[in-house]
């Protein structure tokens, strides 16, 4: 394997935490509010609750081939020809959504921080970035997620904490007064994000301590929930039934912190918290993008693809649409279904396993 480096079952964990959290910080307020109005708290955690079964199957699968990469197996399950097929769309995937994830962060560090920077010099610096950590390979990307997700759960805390004097806990009521209907609505989303637990095919191999995984698995997928759920629910008791009107609601759950007249306006706490975030989450999409690359093109190794697949998601990041509301809307349709059919991806993985398994055990 053209990959060396080894990581840890918990540096994994990290990994696959950064991969939705901040998106669901900043978004889950908002997507989930239009559908569940004050009960968009409530839809992560129906979201979750088939996602950890989907997450399941994708863990038993890469136990099955311990050794194996998503692009090596898949040839094994389908054929040489549909497996290349199924190796060449997961890396469209990660090519796709570093692309997405570009244009999320352009979009908002320009509306909100560098409003008179042009998104392409803020963009183009983090594809830099993120491409430089990228060629430093799977251990490098693990360190960093050690390194700064932890950051973020102690100031995500601190800032839950410092706005609680403005809480109206009134909000919440009543609890699904329209039943659970509109918060299911509201958990398509936040479900379609579990697609990503597609790329364990690619990182467990590298996993030095694989029986740890279900455990590390099981928390990540708990602190993701709880990320979720928790920054909808202060943004509920903030802003109650307004938060759908709000393009960034958690950004707004920071301006209203405030301590007297020497802690004001700590917005720039949320930066701490998603850009380290974002960063490790952009560094895990590309390392799939670009590892997918070099095994479908039988390259020793994969470094020298790096800049050219950053420059290219560059790109991508520029031309999908051409306003921020035509994004979110792409984000709420075509997007989802585009996630959605990567997890039927998975599970046709995960079935052809079970069947070949079935007919080759001795009788």
């Amino acid at each position: 394997m053209m990959e060396k480096g080894k990581i840890s079952a918990a540096q994994l964990g990290l990994l696959f935490y950064s991969v939705a959290a901040y998106d669901g910080i900043l978004y889950i307020p908002k997507i989930t509010g239009k559908e569940a109005g004050h009960d968009l708290w409530i839809s992560p955690i129906l979201a979750h609750l088939p996602g950890l079964l989907f997450v399941l199957m994708l863990l038993r699968l890469s136990r099955m081939f311990p050794e194996e990469t998503i692009f090596q197996y898949s040839r094994r399950l389908l054929g040489p020809w549909l497996g290349k097929l199924a190796g060449v769309a997961v890396t469209f995937y990660g090519i796709n959504l570093t692309s997405v994830i570009l244009r999320e962060y352009g979009d908002f560090i320009s509306a909100v921080f560098l409003r008179k920077t042009p998104t392409l010099i803020a963009v183009g610096g983090m594809v830099l970035l993120v491409s430089y950590a990228v060629r430093g390979g799977v251990e490098v990307l693990a360190r960093l997620a050690q390194l700064f997700v932890p950051l973020t759960f102690l100031v995500f805390g601190l800032m839950v904490i410092l706005s609680i004097p403005e809480w109206d806990v009134n909000n919440i009521f009543p609890i699904m007064g329209k039943g659970i209907l509109p918060s299911v609505k509201g958990a398509i989303i936040p479900f379609s994000w579990f697609s990503g637990y597609l790329m364990l095919g690619i990182y467990f191999p590298f996993v030095s301590n694989q029986r740890k995984t279900t455990a590390y698995t099981l928390l990540t997928w708990l602190g993701l929930m709880v990320t979720m759920s928790v920054s909808g629910l202060v943004s509920v008791f903030l802003f109650g039934r307004h938060i759908s009107k709000l393009n960034y609601p958690f950004i707004e759950v920071a301006r209203y912190i405030g301590i007297g007249e020497f802690l004001q306006h700590v917005d720039a706490l949320l930066l701490i918290v998603w850009l380290p975030g974002t960063f490790i989450q952009l560094t895990t999409y590309m390392y799939t993008a670009v590892f997918g690359t070099s095994q479908l093109l039988g390259l020793q190794q994969y470094r020298q693809l790096v800049f050219p697949i950053g420059l290219l998601t560059l790109v991508m990041s520029m031309w999908p649409t051409s306003s921020v509301d035509e994004f979110e809307i792409y984000l709420g349709t075509s997007h989802v279904i585009f996630d959605f059919s990567f997890m039927v991806l998975g599970l046709l993985l995960v079935i052809t396993a079970w069947i070949r398994k079935r007919v080759s055990r001795p009788k």
